[in-house]
């Protein structure tokens, strides 16, 4: 038979006292401390370009899409969120996007459809805002998509830096 010694509790310790008293200097030693509150909307969040927003599709100059529905970004998609359905066309580009949705329900933001684009037609924005009053209203499609290529630049200059890090490096 083994027998276990237990410790005696004092009467401050059966009554959490340390405990508290532990917990009311924290809360008192914040409450002095500079707050840190955002006007938001009003004051937007800052973004960089590493900012790793929602999901764009980016137009050409001539307002055509460079997306060739080649279906990379849908299978890279862990969440499964993009839908992709092709047409073929009269373009020497051959095929674009009938139906490009993505589910912002699902999606996670991970930026793999990004990484697996071959024709730099979709690019994670700085837009990060996210809210509908309907979970059919966060399914994008196309036209909600679209955005020109200059207005997703900062991204994709910042993309293809850190991509040439390593096209640099790996040729030395």
């Amino acid at each position: 038979m083994v027998i276990v010694k237990r410790k005696e509790l004092t009467l401050a310790e059966r009554l959490y006292i340390p405990e508290v008293l532990r917990g009311l200097r924290i809360t008192l030693g914040k409450m002095f401390q500079p707050k840190s509150t955002r006007q938001y909307p009003e004051e937007p969040i800052p973004s960089t370009e590493v900012t790793r927003g929602q999901p764009r599709l980016a137009e050409n100059e001539d307002g055509t899409l460079r997306c060739v529905s080649c279906g990379m970004c849908e299978i890279a998609c862990p969440a499964y969120a993009i839908t992709i359905d092709g047409h073929e066309i009269d373009r020497p580009i051959e095929r674009e996007p009938e139906r490009f949705e993505i589910d912002f329900l699902r999606c996670i933001l991970c930026g793999f459809c990004e990484e697996a684009c071959p024709k730099e037609a979709i690019w994670m924005s700085d837009e990060l805002e996210l809210a509908d009053t309907t979970r059919k209203g966060l399914i994008y499609g196309i036209e909600k998509l679209k955005r020109p290529a200059s207005a997703l630049q900062k991204r994709i200059d910042y993309v293809k830096r850190i991509n040439d890090r390593w096209r640099t490096f790996s040729s030395t």
